[in-house]
């Protein structure tokens, strides 16, 4: 149903109905969360956002996403040879991916996979991840939700096609969730490698396609 609407419906879709998830993963790892180490980044995602919504409308959407996926799949299949101490250390480097990603989530609804191999860097477990981030974007795509309503896109038929999306939300979070909890930590983080590579090659594709 997705691919039958416009780009920026889709952006403005997935990020409304992303927050059931986000809310859903906080309360299943909320004693996992690293509080204060996600203050900082969450602060700067949201300031990203203003930035994101002045783009949304003006930009080249599949130009960005074409740009952001080729990055993603690049930084991709070097994570493993992220250096975990100079990530630990250099905290502005995160708060300023932190930030990148909050403006590119608001603008192409890309950009998590960045922060899913910072968090990677930092060596941070599986459910810290799966806690830590959903803390990130549920209050980035919270502020964007709110900046589509008042800029207008979010319309009567955004808001239904974001209902009609909850049910197979909730679906894949249960499903996602009895997987995690068999998977051992070593081949979860090789699996998050992977979907990470998978997402930035299918953006980038997808968005190529599009442009010929």
């Amino acid at each position: 149903m997705l691919l039958a609407i416009d780009s920026k419906t889709v952006v403005v879709t997935i990020n409304t109905v992303s927050l059931a998830a986000f809310a859903l993963l906080i309360l299943q790892n909320r004693s996992k969360i690293n509080y204060r180490e996600m203050c900082l980044p969450v602060v700067a995602g949201m300031l990203g956002v203003p930035v994101g919504l002045l783009f949304f409308g003006r930009m080249n959407p599949e130009i960005l996403s074409i740009f952001i996926g080729t990055l993603i799949v690049i930084l991709g299949f070097f994570a493993k040879y992220l250096n975990r101490q100079t990530i630990n250390r250099n905290t502005p480097l995160f708060i300023v991916v932190s930030f990148i990603v909050g403006g590119l989530l608001t603008s192409t609804g890309i950009g998590g996979p960045l922060m899913a191999l910072v968090a990677l860097a930092r060596g941070w477990t599986k459910d810290t991840i799966r806690g830590s981030l959903p803390l990130y974007y549920l209050f980035v795509e919270g502020i964007a939700v709110v900046g589509y309503s008042l800029t207008g896109r979010l319309d009567r038929s955004t808001l239904t096609l974001t209902i009609v999306g909850l049910i197979p939300v909730i679906i894949g979070f249960l499903i996602a969730s009895a997987f995690a909890k068999k998977v051992p930590e070593i081949t979860y983080r090789k699996l998050i490698v992977v979907v990470i590579i998978a997402a930035g090659l299918l953006v980038v594709f997808k968005e190529a396609s599009g442009l010929v």
